[in-house]
């Protein structure tokens, strides 16, 4: 489990696992465990502490976009809808190795969300913030992760390397300028990750633990933009690979613009369709509401990639009667 974190993210251990799993009585009906659903289905599960075969449905075809396209109405290229991937990895706190890539583009610098004190403010200040919060606090959980920096306009750019001194990724984070940008290169972006990265490999993926795990947290802020992307044999290895996974935070217009609001939907629709495994977390973020919004969507991605559920399973309440609390920060 990830260790020294200052808030209470952590999941119960294997040992204590074991213990619940063997237990008779079923646990109390909770979001994470509507019905007891889940007790009633550990009889079928193949081994302890893994992803269970019911977590699959986040991947089946049912779920996942079955194409998209770009406004005009053309297709957009992308991967074939995924099939259902049942992925079993030991849920263990291994480092992580996150590489983050803020978009520059120049929507990011219109003054739209709604700040804590009530004045508009642009995405790109809030993301830069929610960054440093994000790098900071997984700092302090596991001092062995290391973090990157990748800024994207029209094409990709590595800041920063992999390091595990917050300081240098956030001396890196600010004084950044926006650019007008005309396409997204999302197919160069995959590129310049696999020349800096070496996916890990391990004899046996559902019980040895990998070194580390890669993990690509996207910070995007262009509704309806037309991605650059053919897929190719190393990022369809990539993307299926157990131990990379694929986060994406998606600011848009929301309803505030009309003419957009279904572009940016095909934009989310797009991203969903890259999540073969459906083991990575989408969330989007419309302009038009508080800023805490992206804070709460970071404070979420803090959970790490082997030991969180799959996103459609994940629940952030501790009972079903419980109300939604008023929008707070948690981070």
């Amino acid at each position: 489990m990830e260790r020294g974190c200052v808030m209470d993210t952590s999941e119960p251990g294997s040992a204590a696992e074991e213990e619940e799993e063997k237990a008779t009585e079923p646990r109390p009906r909770t979001r994470s465990n509507p019905e007891g659903a889940e007790d009633r289905a550990l009889s079928a599960q193949a081994s302890v502490g893994n992803r269970s075969e019911g977590e699959g449905e986040a991947a089946s075809a049912d779920d996942s976009p079955q194409g998209t396209a770009a406004p005009d109405g053309t297709a957009w290229p992308g991967p074939a809808p995924p099939t259902e991937v049942q992925v079993k990895t030991p849920r263990v706190n291994c480092p992580e190795k996150v590489i983050i890539c803020l978009d520059l583009a120049e929507e990011m610098a219109l003054p739209k969300l709604e700040s804590f004190n009530g004045s508009k403010t642009n995405a790109l200040n809030i993301s830069q913030k929610m960054i440093e919060m994000f790098v900071r606090t997984k700092h302090k959980i596991d001092k062995c992760h290391e973090f990157a920096l990748v800024v994207v306009n029209n094409d990709a750019t590595w800041l920063s390397g992999f390091t595990s001194d917050p300081r240098e990724v956030c001396s890196c984070l600010y004084d950044l300028e926006t650019v007008v940008c005309k396409s997204f290169n999302l197919e160069g972006l995959f590129n310049l990750i696999q020349q800096k990265i070496e996916l890990p490999v391990t004899e046996n993926v559902q019980t040895i633990p990998p070194p580390y795990v890669v993990r690509t947290i996207l910070v995007f802020g262009r509704p309806g933009c037309q991605p650059q992307f053919s897929m190719s044999e190393h990022m369809k290895k990539m993307l299926q690979c157990p131990y990379f996974f694929f986060d994406v935070v998606y600011i848009h217009n929301g309803v505030e613009e009309k003419d957009d609001e279904t572009s940016w939907k095909e934009m989310y629709a797009f991203f969903s369709s890259l999540d073969t495994k459906g083991t990575n977390y989408k969330y989007e973020v419309s302009l038009t509401g508080p800023a805490v919004e992206l804070h709460n969507c970071m404070a979420k991605l803090l959970a790490h990639p082997l030991q969180r559920p799959f996103q459609t399973h994940a629940a952030y309440g501790l009972l079903e009667e419980d109300e939604p609390p008023e929008i707070e920060a948690t981070v």
